[in-house]
Formats: structure tokens, C-alpha cells, sequence
């Protein structure tokens, strides 16, 4: 697909997967986390491990109460740089109030989890209790439960954005000073936490991209074109690509790989959200399929949202979240399925071959690539 991949050579792919290796800082004023799994030394926590063996304990019981610090990047080369780590005098240089923390209180450090900030996501969807964004890094004005679990979410200044790291690190610390110190003058029972989005700060030009308001009025048309023995959608905010999609409905295989049978093809976007609708006749076939695709605030991935097909005016929902990226990268597999659509009495298997998707922080029309499945 020459002229439509941006090139990315392999080591650049070794470094985004480095890149989700991601440290988390726990400590706690009101709570031992001597029940929680020490880390062992070279070991990565997967994602879901890190969601049912430290999140899901930390955020049970009416005083389950987490707050979460989340900033774009994180790593323990900027603790090493930044903390003043060699000075056995330093008071934590820029981590002023985060070495204090973890000095004094009750304390647990994670120096490897693999995308914390997803696992982050997903607790927010299944939270028993009151979830809580906090507005202009002020916790005063949060009005907590007492009776439930509240999830505090903190979403700190940018360090990629920041003209001088050190500085937008130590504004950061002095923000979960102030937080915590809010809290505790309320009296709240809580769990810190302090992690990135990744471990590496973003292309400043990818930055620049995702500031940049992108905005396509609604059924605007799409262009439908074959490349590569594929066919590609492609816009100015949404590129998709596939080389066939095997529709099993109804007993019956159908094969949708020919670019010239696919109508009404329209899209639509803006900075956090993207949808595309088409329609495949050839034959006895006549679908619509509907993709939606959001971008989460909190680990800053996109994902698809909700996903739709339509046969015979019936509409089956089938399950894509799994195809997820950062924002400004696309997600590619060469086989995606077998994604399923249920009712009573009929059944619906979808399979792609050759996938690949972008809906955010396109370039020149093309993808920004990055291979999450073979």
C-alpha cells in the first residue's frame, strides 16, 4: 500500500511497545497496601493483573475511595532525572510532594505495569460507585459520597506540551499536593494513585495534531478506492482498510472484497469522536455496516465504541472495543474475528482480513502505522 502507510522502521515499533511500560506510585495516609503483591524486579504487570490484584482491592468498601493522578507520560528516567535520586540530602527535586508521600505514608512502587491507564478505563465502566472528574485541579468543589466508593480522576498538565519538563513536573507535584491536602482537610479515606498514559512523551507534531479541532459535518461522503487488493476508505479524519470481510449469516458465507459494490459510504468527526456508515450490495447481500469511535479522556487511546450491522432491517450489535490505539496511530491486524451478532433467532459471524483503522491525527491521507496483531 505504497503512498498510503507512513513509514515506521522496526526499532520505532520496539519503542511504542517499550513505551506502554508504565510506572505506578500507590500510597495511602488512612490504609496499609501491605496486602497488595509486591512487585518483582524485572517483571511487567500486565494490565488485567494490575486491574483485579492492586485497582479492584483499592476501591472496595464505602471507604474504597481512589484518587487517580494521570499525566501523558511517565518513566523512571524522569525520576532518575528529575527527583535528584543520587543526593541521600535531595527532598525529591521535582517530586517534591510525591517523595514525601511515598517516604512517610504507607506506600507500594510499581516500576513496570503494562497500560495502566487502560486498565484505569476499564474500572471506571464497571465502578460500583460515584466516579469524579476534577475540574481545574480543585478537589474542594467535588461533591463526594460518604456512603460509596468515589473514583477520582486528576488529569494533570501535559508534559509532552510543556516548554521545560522539569518545570511541568514540578507543577504537577505541587497539583497532587494540593489535591491530596484538599481531601485530607474533608476528611476522606483515600488511596493515591500516580501514573502515565505512556512512558515516552508524544511527537510534538502528533501534539500539535490532536489540538488542531478537526470537524466534518455529518453524512459528508466518503471516497471508496481499491489499493492493495483491498479496499480503502479514506478521509481527512478517518482511514480504513481491509482486504475482505467474510459476512456467516443465515447458513449462507458471504465475501465482501470488491470496492465497486460499496454505496452511501459517509463519515463523520471531530477531536474525540468519529463515525462511518456503508452500504455493500452485490448479489443476494445488502448490508450496512456502522462503526463509532471515541476517544477515552483518561488513557487517551481511541477505541471503537459501538459497532453495527444491518441485514433484512434487522440490526445486530457486534463487539469491536478491542481495536484500540493512541490517539494519532492506527490499529492493524491481518485477521480480526470472529465477531459476533446475536437476537433470538438468527445469528451473524463477522470476519476481517487485513484490517486496519485511524480515526484521529491523520496526516497527507495516511496511516500512521503500528501492528498490534499479526
Amino acid at each position: 500500500m505504497e503512498g498510503v502507510f507512513r513509514t515506521v522502521v522496526v526499532i520505532c515499533s520496539f519503542c511504542f511497545v517499550l513505551s506502554t511500560k508504565v510506572p505506578v506510585l500507590l500510597w495511602s495516609p488512612t490504609r496499609s497496601l501491605v496486602d497488595l503483591p509486591q512487585s518483582n524486579a524485572g517483571k511487567t504487570i500486565v494490565s488485567t493483573d494490575f486491574s483485579q490484584q492492586y485497582l479492584k482491592p483499592l476501591i472496595t468498601g464505602k471507604d474504597g475511595n481512589l484518587v487517580v493522578f494521570l499525566q501523558d507520560k511517565l518513566s523512571l528516567q524522569d525520576f532518575t532525572q528529575h527527583a535528584d535520586v543520587y543526593n541521600p540530602e535531595s527532598d525529591g527535586g521535582a517530586f517534591k510532594n510525591v517523595k514525601g508521600f511515598m517516604d512517610e505514608l504507607s506506600s507500594l512502587s510499581l516500576p513496570s505495569v503494562h497500560l495502566p491507564s487502560l486498565a484505569i478505563d476499564d474500572i471506571i465502566k464497571t465502578f460500583k460507585g460515584k466516579v469524579h472528574q476534577v475540574k481545574d485541579h480543585d478537589a474542594s468543589k467535588v461533591d463526594l459520597d460518604h456512603q460509596v466508593p468515589n473514583l477520582i480522576i486528576v488529569k494533570l498538565t501535559s508534559i509532552s506540551e510543556s516548554p521545560n519538563e522539569a518545570e511541568g513536573f514540578k507543577k504537577n507535584d505541587e497539583v497532587i499536593g494540593r489535591v491530596t491536602g484538599q481531601l485530607a482537610k474533608q476528611g476522606v479515606k483515600y488511596t493515591a494513585l500516580y501514573t502515565g498514559q505512556s512512558s515516552q512523551a508524544a511527537d510534538p507534531s502528533q501534539a500539535r495534531r490532536k489540538r488542531s479541532l478537526l470537524s466534518v459535518d455529518a453524512a459528508a461522503d466518503m471516497p471508496v478506492t481499491t489499493v492493495a487488493n483491498g479496499t480503502l476508505f479514506n478521509s481527512s479524519c478517518i482511514m480504513l482498510y481491509f482486504r475482505s470481510i467474510n459476512v456467516d449469516y443465515m447458513n449462507t458465507t458471504y465475501n465482501i472484497s470488491n470496492p465497486k459494490m460499496v454505496k452511501n459510504a459517509t463519515y463523520s468527526c471531530d477531536n474525540t469522536t468519529a463515525s462511518l456508515s456503508f452500504n455493500y450490495a452485490e448479489g443476494q447481500l445488502n448490508m450496512m455496516m456502522d462503526l463509532e469511535m471515541a476517544v477515552s479522556n483518561v488513557s487517551g487511546y481511541w477505541s471503537i465504541s459501538n459497532a453495527s450491522v444491518e441485514l433484512d432491517s434487522q440490526k445486530y450489535e457486534i463487539i469491536m472495543d478491542s481495536v484500540s490505539a493512541p490517539v494519532g496511530f492506527s490499529y492493524h491486524c491481518s485477521s480480526l474475528g470472529r465477531l459476533t451478532g446475536n437476537t433470538t433467532d438468527k445469528n451473524l459471524t463477522v470476519s476481517f482480513l487485513g484490517f486496519q483503522l485511524q480515526p484521529f491525527g491523520l496526516t497527507d491521507h495516511k496511516f500512521y502505522l503500528v501492528i498490534f496483531l499479526l
